[in-house]
């Protein structure tokens, strides 16, 4: 079993502890040579070791202290550290907020690159839930002949955050389903434990941390890069919370086995017509009768439709179907 890591101690703090409890009190020299540790890299950590209160080093010898106390000051002091740094950063946003307009639990970010780091920061320090809004690409990407589907990079820090117990949900734009790469990349999120839904009108993509941070991305105009907009606690981030919560329960379901759909072309000539039964207030009998199908299939065809529309009703249904001029 291996120490945590600590911002104050190196790697051969082990096995230097390690050795002083086992050996009893020694030598700088036997210290070092038992714990396989150079003697000048032993005699500096020994010095860190002695400070913290590991060890003492008298003209006697090292000998190792038990560790209990010790320790139990730093992390008192470090936890004393950490509240001065939030007061400092207090401090801070009111500078920058008395600087001009701009509020302290809202940040702006127009740099590609720190853009991508913040996402990366936000996503490694999410310790119990993810939630996220995605409009899901603008449009389809078709697949061609022995095209493969890349694994997404961009999933990487998210599949880390699920080994470690984070509890994810995604609501999906309609066009999730017409895009191969997009909804390939759903797919293995699903594969690892996170409840999807899709919906036909997200409004924005928004991500929610731990109900800590919220993360608005916003597409630039006119070519220009996106920016993101960073939410810390506050009214606006409860606001957001709760339009996620909104959106998440009119979201329909979305399976791995969902498959790419060409949604943007329409529908064929019997889907067309199906819808235009429903809107008619046909019963499912009555359809099946007509196109000479069962009762099964007419229904299999609409859940179908239903999911691809983002409908969780066949009266919303309907409206979809007819926003898109498909009846």
């Amino acid at each position: 079993m291996h120490l945590p890591s600590a911002p104050f101690l190196s790697a051969v703090a082990e096995p230097l502890y390690r050795a002083a409890v086992v050996g009893g009190r020694t030598s700088l020299e036997a210290l070092a040579e038992r714990a396989g540790v150079d003697q000048a890299v032993a005699a500096d950590e020994v010095r860190v070791l002695a400070a913290i209160g590991l060890l003492e080093v008298t003209d006697g010898g090292i000998e190792a202290v038990a560790p209990r106390i010790p320790l139990e000051q730093v992390a008192a002091e470090h936890a004393r550290a950490a509240d001065a740094t939030r007061q400092i950063a207090s401090v801070f946003a009111g500078i920058w907020s008395e600087a001009g307009d701009r509020s302290s639990f809202v940040e702006v970010i127009t740099d590609e690159a720190r853009c991508a780091a913040v996402e990366v920061k936000l996503m490694d320090d999410t310790a119990s839930t993810v939630d996220g809004l995605c409009i899901g690409p603008v449009s389809p990407r078709k697949v061609q002949s022995g095209m493969e589907i890349p694994r997404p990079g961009v999933a990487v820090g998210f599949l880390a955050a699920m080994e470690r117990g984070v509890r994810a949900r995604g609501l999906y734009g309609v066009s999730v389903l017409e895009d191969f790469e997009g909804l390939a990349a759903v797919h293995q999120c699903i594969a690892v434990g996170e409840q999807a839904r899709v919906f036909a009108q997200v409004p924005l993509n928004l991500m929610l941390y731990d109900d800590k941070r919220a993360l608005l991305s916003v597409p630039g105009q006119k070519g220009a890069r996106r920016s993101l907009i960073i939410v810390h606690e506050s009214g606006l981030l409860d606001s957001l919370a709760g339009l996620f919560e909104v959106f998440w329960q009119m979201g329909v379901p979305l399976s791995a086995e969902s498959q790419v759909v060409d949604a943007l072309d329409g529908p064929g000539s019997g889907e067309q017509q199906l819808l235009s039964y429903l809107a008619a207030g046909l019963t499912d009998e009555a359809i099946a009768r007509d196109l000479g199908v069962s009762a099964r299939t007419v229904g299999r065809r609409i859940a179908r439709l239903e999911e691809v529309l983002g409908a969780h009703s066949r009266f919303q249904l309907a409206i979809q179907a007819s926003r898109r001029n498909w009846i």
